[in-house]
Formats: C-alpha cells, structure tokens, sequence
C-alpha cells in the first residue's frame, strides 16, 4: 500500500489555503493567526523543494501549527463569491501537471503579496 498523498487532496490543500488566504486579504483582522505567522511559511516555502506533493505538506503542517482550519462550506461559497467578482485561483486544466500551476515561485509570491500588502 502506498504511503502517498492523492494529487486531488494535497490540490485540495493548495486550492483551500489560496482561497483562504485571499479571504484574509479583504477581512484582515478576522485572521490575527495567519498574519502573525505567514512569514514563517513564506521561509519554509522558500527553503522548500519545488514539487508540489512537498509544497502541500509544508503548508498543511503550517496551518496546524497556526491553528488555521478551513471550512469547505464557506471556501466553496468565497471560491463563488470570487467567480462571480472575476477573479480566481489559478487550477491545473485537465491533464496539465500540477507543478506547473502550483510551483514554488508562484506560492511563495502569493504570499509574498500577501504580506506586503496590506488592506
């Protein structure tokens, strides 16, 4: 039996923490946790290799770590809330590899972007 990480669910993770983090962005004190400690993730994504089963792992141990929880109800209804304001994260299309949509570069300066700009 294999030990590894479905590619749905470790997506899933991506996906999540993207929606919540822009949730965060528009409704900043709401999120004191995640602030405080988004520049210990940027780190640890930097340091981090770039294959995104990895990328996953960091950020699913630095929400537990950060008490940060994700609600599948409400990220659906944000993600939906985002679509209809035209925005969107960014999803691999049928049959493209995940690490070319959801790399290193690109989560680091989600975060990054993030930090840096406040709302």
């Amino acid at each position: 039996m294999s030990d590894r990480i479905p590619s749905e669910d470790f997506l899933q993770i991506i996906e999540d923490f993207l929606t919540l983090l822009e949730q965060a962005k528009t409704d900043r004190p709401n999120y004191p946790q995640l602030w405080e400690n988004l520049p210990t993730l940027e780190t640890q994504l930097t340091a981090a290799e770039d294959k995104t089963l990895k990328l996953a792992t960091i950020i699913k141990a630095w929400c537990k770590k950060s008490q940060i929880t994700f609600n599948p109800e409400e990220l659906a209804t944000i993600r939906a809330n985002m679509i209809q304001k035209g925005d969107k994260i960014p999803k691999p299309a049928e049959g493209e590899r995940p690490e070319r949509v959801y790399n290193k570069a690109f989560l680091v300066e989600q975060v990054k972007q993030a930090n840096t700009n406040p709302a």
